[in-house]
């Protein structure tokens, strides 16, 4: 006995040596059970006191899985069809094997007990064993109560070692969408422009903890600026660092070229290798250049922001190229350009407003997101959006929004 086990009661009779023998295995396997010994390490324990003590050389524990039991430790001559059973008809104590599976008993003779144990009050496994060769068959049922506590607390521990992998497995993603709400955090935009010459304006409201959708504005000098509104496909880190990488690429070719039509390519060759062709991104990406007045844009598979003029001309903004990521090289690329006037409202959105659904199914759609915007063009701009979301709130059905959700509109002063 090892220096730190306990000090066994003495007991006395006939079942005596029985009784210390099950005070120890519970302990040992107690014990084996608190250092978190793998699963392997526990079976070696629970064998040497079956093999050693008991005389049991043929022995199988099943657990309960799903209305079947399956097999999850086993030694001496078990047969390999023995792998999961249907779910018997027991009593809740000992019996003979061949009274509920006699098809099997024939395989091994050696197996004759079929012994269910318990955990949490319910049947939890059966075990299918010899009777024990070291004891006098009077005390068989003190035996078996042995193997149905030691069995007991092997389905303990099995749950126990689950339940620590679930919970790490959370832990590590509650970390890591922790980082990815933090990626995503940086990405967006710190201030945006609130002058008489342009005021922009954005809600964004993400329908999980990580979003897909993206906006940014990018200051290009002077009056110059870019736009972007994206939305990455996936969720959490992996989508996280996909836009990271989008935006990076984005903003870096800005800097050396003011052609979309020699940007956007380039964006897609990063995205199909970083997304390794099972990732996409739909955008909407534009330039304003402001001597000219003109927009210069390219959509990306997105859905078609709408640019309302003062006079209440609407124009969905729909020239572009397929979604990014997918396609090497693309098969089509166009750039279009609007010429912008005084008091023109341009709104980019993700597709998530326009699908969402009443109770009936029915979508939202682009129709009555535009007629919105061209009966209340010139709404100041917070109540602009915050008006359109509450009609998007009573139009969804009970469940409420389904998607994450992005709005960013852009005002042109004179």
């Amino acid at each position: 006995m090892d220096a730190g086990s306990p000090q066994i009661p003495e007991f006395s009779g006939r079942d005596a040596n029985l009784k210390q023998l099950e005070f120890q295995a519970v302990y040992d396997l107690s014990l084996a059970i608190t250092k978190n010994q793998p699963e392997e390490g526990l079976f070696q324990v629970l064998e040497s006191y079956l093999l050693e003590q008991l005389g049991i050389g043929h022995f199988s524990i099943f657990n309960l899985e799903n209305g079947s039991w399956h097999n999850s430790f086993c030694y001496g001559k078990m047969i390999a069809g023995w792998k999961s059973l249907e779910k018997p008809e027991q009593s809740s104590g000992l019996t003979l094997l061949r009274n509920v599976f006699p098809e099997l008993q024939h395989l091994n003779p050696h197996v004759e007990l079929l012994i269910p144990f318990h955990f949490d009050g319910e049947t939890g496994g059966l075990v299918l064993c010899q009777r024990p060769q070291k004891f006098h068959q009077e005390a068989e049922l003190e035996a078996v109560a042995l193997i149905q506590t030691l069995s007991g607390l092997m389905l303990m521990a099995r749950e126990n070692q689950k339940l620590l992998a679930y919970r790490l497995r959370q832990e590590s993603l509650r970390k890591e969408m922790e980082i990815a709400r933090q990626v995503q955090k940086m990405l967006f935009p710190s201030g945006l422009p609130d002058t008489d010459k342009l005021y922009a304006y954005a809600t964004y409201l993400p329908h999980g903890d990580v979003s897909g959708d993206y906006y940014d504005f990018i200051r290009l000098g002077g009056d110059d600026f870019a736009i972007c509104v994206a939305d990455v496909s996936g969720k959490g880190m992996p989508a996280a660092l996909l836009m990271s990488n989008f935006q990076a690429s984005l903003r870096t070719l800005l800097m050396d070229f003011s052609n979309l039509a020699e940007i956007i390519p380039r964006i897609n060759r990063l995205i199909r290798l970083n997304g390794q062709g099972e990732r996409f991104i739909t955008a909407f990406i534009a330039v304003y250049h402001s001597k000219e007045k003109m927009l210069h844009y390219v959509n990306c598979g997105h859905i078609p922001p709408c640019l309302v003029s003062a006079d209440g001309n609407l124009e969905r903004l729909s020239e572009g190229s397929a979604i990014l990521g997918i396609f090497d090289p693309l098969p089509v690329l166009t750039a279009g350009q609007k010429k912008i006037y005084p008091d023109s409202l341009l709104s980019v959105y993700t597709d998530g407003l326009a699908e969402i659904e009443d109770e009936n199914g029915a979508e939202f759609g682009l129709s009555r997101i535009e007629a919105y915007f061209l009966e209340n063009r010139n709404e100041k701009m917070p109540v602009l959006h915050q008006r359109l979301l509450n009609r998007l709130d009573n139009f969804a059905c009970r469940d409420g929004f389904s998607d994450d959700l992005t709005l960013f509109t852009l005002r042109f002063g004179g």
